[in-house]
């Protein structure tokens, strides 16, 4: 603040200093005049005035300054480079008495002026740091302190912000810049039709909405009024869609691994019992029926030979087998799917986890579920998820739409995720009853005729 306040302090000081030196030099030159004129009159009574000329007072027929007319007097001050020079002519027969005085101009001394900067500038520093903590109730390192760290926190944020104030846009934050395509040194204000013309067409108290960016893409949008500012918070939909499905695969890894954990300490359970009943043959008997098990497990997974969705279908077995619901494999996925792999297992984890849901709440034991992978010339790869449950109620389109649920509250982001990554993926899905069944097909073309489009 000190380097801010020195430019203008220093400036008032001069200016205050040539205001003084001009006052100064102007009654000096006031002064002078009376002085000259005064001795230019006792000169002109006396009968020889040469004992004056020490004091600059001559008679002559050609004075230096002007002569006087038709018997009048003159007078009159200079400013010049020995400073103040004031002149009295008083005709005096046929010549002229003339009185010419020169006097140095006022200047104030460095001493002053430095002291005069100085008390303005402890002045002006007290009355700004006493405003600071009148305004903010703290001192101003404190506000400097807390204005960093609120910057930093501001900048660092992963959603946009826009500062409004009226149809004109006062602040802008890293992600907001890039979210509207607009350089990282964009000068605000600016006015907010020019930026988000979709945003300048909303009416205040919206709520949250969902509004098209100036790139087209969707985005979630959030107002708060904030006294005679709005703050509008903004996040592109697909970020969203990218966390829920963050946040979902980890919650079902959780349940896949917990389900797994349980078959396991039920199977170890039993084993001990019949060890200590002394019934060796059972458990021999109920070990190589699991080893059995796996192996078919094993083969079933070997025709998956992309490794990731292997691994899903995998989980999706050991928790069909927690839930008491026949899970079925058909078909074959081919390894030139890799490419794919976790946009794949993605999808298909969210319409096997809602598959299996419907089974176990609708059918219990008898539930089923089956996934099949089918390759044709025209669409590409074909995954089919079916289950024997409810199916969808009426209006079940409006189920793909995020947030949106038969299931209550808190649910509703795994159809939208899986529509939103088989449209990134350039395929389709649909969904239909058949025979007692719902069936969810995909279509995702092959990898390289999505990349070449």
């Amino acid at each position: 603040m000190g380097r801010a306040l020195l430019f203008p302090l220093g400036l008032l000081s001069l200016l205050v200093a040539f205001w003084t030196s001009f006052e100064a030099n102007r009654h000096l030159a006031l002064l002078a005049e009376q002085e000259v004129d005064a001795l230019a009159q006792a000169a002109n009574r006396l009968a020889d005035p040469h004992p004056l000329s020490g004091l600059g007072v001559r008679v002559t027929r050609r004075p230096e300054t002007a002569a006087p007319l038709l018997g009048e007097e003159a007078k009159g001050v200079e400013v010049g480079l020995q400073g103040l020079r004031a002149w009295a002519s008083v005709p005096r027969g046929q010549q002229a008495l003339e009185v010419v005085r020169t006097y140095p101009l006022f200047m104030p001394p460095a001493l002053l002026l430095f002291v005069l900067t100085l008390g303005t500038a402890l002045w002006a520093r007290a009355r700004a740091l006493a405003a600071v903590r009148q305004l903010l109730g703290i001192s101003l390192r404190e506000a400097k302190g807390h204005l960093a760290a609120l910057e930093a926190a501001f900048l660092a944020l992963e959603e946009g912000v826009a500062v409004l104030e009226g149809t004109e846009v006062r602040f802008l934050n890293p992600k907001a810049l890039a979210l509207l395509g607009l350089p990282s040194g964009a000068m605000t204000p600016i006015s907010l039709r020019r930026v988000w013309s979709a945003l300048a067409d909303l009416r205040e108290g919206a709520g949250e909405v969902y509004l098209p960016l100036p790139s087209g893409r969707p985005a979630r949008v959030r107002m708060l009024r904030l006294g005679g500012y709005r703050v509008v918070l903004f996040q592109e939909q697909a970020e969203l869609l990218r966390l829920a499905e963050s946040l979902t695969q980890s919650r079902r890894h959780l349940e896949l691994l917990r389900a797994q954990a349980h078959e396991f300490q039920n199977l170890l359970h039993v084993i001990g019992g019949l060890l200590e009943l002394g019934h060796t043959e059972e458990a021999l008997r109920l070990v190589q029926s699991e080893l059995s098990a796996e192996a078919e497990i094993e083969s079933l997974l070997a025709r998956v030979e992309v490794p990731i969705v292997a691994a899903l279908v995998l989980g999706k077995l050991r928790r069909a087998r927690e839930l008491g619901i026949a899970f079925r494999l058909e078909g074959r996925l081919p390894a030139r799917y890799a490419p794919l792999a976790e946009s794949l297992a993605s999808l298909l984890g969210h319409l096997l986890e809602n598959a299996m849901e419907a089974a176990a709440a609708a059918r219990g034991a008898s539930g089923e579920v089956e996934v099949g992978f089918c390759e044709t010339a025209s669409a590409g790869l074909e995954v089919v998820v079916r289950d024997n449950g409810p199916g969808l109620p009426p209006g079940g389109e409006a189920l793909l739409r995020p947030g949106v649920s038969s299931r209550g509250t808190g649910r509703g982001y795994g159809l939208a995720l899986a529509r939103a990554q088989i449209g990134a993926l350039g395929g389709s899905l649909a969904y239909h009853r058949e025979e007692g069944w719902t069936v969810f097909r995909v279509c995702i073309p092959e990898p390289w005729t999505e990349r070449s489009s």
